[in-house]
């Protein structure tokens, strides 16, 4: 399926996709990239309770955003 990004930089996803991943509005998505691919995946009740307790817990080391951005992307590369 091709979309169009709006004037915004939003895009729409189709309804055919939407409706197999059971998107609702207000539903967060995860999005990354993976070599010269953009994915997006819905986040799970799971996931949220995981980001939820990990708020809580007290990091064993002090990264930067920075840093931690780029560990994120040496991971998910």
């Amino acid at each position: 399926m091709i979309v169009e990004m709006s004037k915004g930089r939003q895009i729409t996803i189709p309804s055919e996709i939407r409706d197999m991943f059971d998107l609702e509005p207000g539903m967060k998505l995860e999005i990354g990239v993976r070599k010269k691919e953009i994915i997006l995946k819905p986040v799970t009740d799971e996931l949220e309770e995981l980001f939820a307790e990990a708020r809580h817990r007290k990091p064993r080391k002090h990264f930067t955003a920075e840093q931690m951005d780029a560990l994120n992307q040496r991971l998910f590369r």
